[in-house]
């Protein structure tokens, strides 16, 4: 298979502030990068992404296997581009195989084929589409559901240019993004189970589910994500937000690995009944006793640890203040090294 290839041009005035700002934020991820003073390339899904100094500034590179692939470079390009060159450096304009379509390649529009209450604060919505293979993923379990604006029959979508950019909808039809986990897909049926939390806070997601019927449209682009190591020993732990990949992991992590895994809810009565295998330890934890959110999950991570971690891996998913602070501890404190663990902060108390 030919690899496509597309490149851009960022004109900056401080290339090594930008460079550095990259590596460091790689490095506090965990994302694999080769770097030396000229180039800084990222081993990413589907293919590499390069920034290299140029006359100008970075001459930015993506290389993929397929059109979907390099779609998804050139938005974790950019992705990067506005965290560490402002939104004022977009967008770019790509050079290359870039073509414009009507929807992206990794987009499937869905529609709400049925509901259920799983807990007085988490509904699971089946949603059904057209040509879910690309979602059948051992390791990217994760999505982003796109949520149109209320009233909205026939939802606009954004889409890529000509240029390699994107082109969204007018602002009262651009539907709102969020990040959700893949609780079952059904290929065959072209079916997926997605869990919703419902906050008390209005939010795109939750509000959706709430007022959710079939038929109901949104879309569905994706997958992303890491996967976990091979280890005997793991530790698991995450808030609501993160039941959905806790469960698929307690359902597929080797029988011949220990596991220990600590869920945390608001309250008892939303407590879940997930299945459980033998070799698999799961604890419940509950912020109605007076916790901060995700403090006590990263307690009994820390607690828990063992003295000989050669072969752990650690999983963690919840406030993002509290995941900072846990990922250093097991760098730092525990000598973790990268490919160890997965910390992430699926959200932050501020803006919840």
């Amino acid at each position: 298979m030919t690899a496509q290839r597309c490149d851009a041009t960022l004109t900056l005035t401080d290339v090594n502030d930008f460079r550095l700002r990259l590596i460091a934020f790689l490095d506090e991820y965990d994302v694999a990068y080769r770097s030396d003073e000229r180039q800084v390339a990222i081993d990413l899904p589907g293919g590499e992404a390069r920034f290299s100094v140029s006359r100008v500034g970075l001459h930015l590179e993506a290389e993929a296997d397929a059109r979907d692939g390099l779609e998804t470079l050139r938005g974790i390009i950019e992705h990067y581009v506005a965290l560490f060159a402002g939104e004022n450096a977009l967008p770019l304009h790509w050079h290359g195989d870039v073509v414009a379509a009507p929807t992206f390649a990794n987009f499937r529009e869905m529609r709400v084929a049925r509901i259920e209450e799983l807990s007085p604060s988490i509904r699971r919505l089946t949603l059904t589409g057209e040509n879910l293979a690309r979602f059948d993923h051992p390791e990217e379990w994760h999505v982003r559901l796109h949520f149109p604006p209320p009233g909205i029959d026939r939802p606009q979508w954004p889409r890529p240019t000509a240029e390699g950019g994107t082109q969204w909808p007018p602002e009262d039809r651009r539907a709102e993004i969020r990040y959700y986990t893949i609780r079952r897909l059904d290929v065959a049926s072209g079916e997926v189970d997605i869990d919703f939390l419902l906050h008390e806070a209005p939010g795109p997601g939750g509000d959706f589910a709430r007022r959710a019927k079939p038929g109901d449209i949104c879309g569905m682009a994706g997958p992303y994500g890491r996967g976990v190591a091979e280890a005997s020993h793991y530790l698991l732990a995450g808030d609501e937000t993160a039941i959905p990949a806790i469960a698929r992991l307690l359902e597929t992590l080797p029988a011949s690995a220990q596991v220990e895994a600590w869920l945390e809810v608001e309250s008892p009565v939303d407590e879940l009944e997930l299945p459980v295998a033998d070799h698999c330890r799961i604890s419940w934890r509950h912020r109605c006793r007076g916790h901060a959110p995700s403090e006590q999950l990263a307690a009994a991570v820390v607690e828990a640890m063992p003295d000989t971690r050669d072969d752990l891996f650690v999983w963690f998913a919840g406030e993002a203040d509290v995941s900072q602070c846990l990922r250093k501890r097991l760098k730092q404190e525990f000598g973790l090294q990268k490919g160890q663990h997965l910390v992430t902060g699926y959200w932050k108390r501020e803006s919840a």
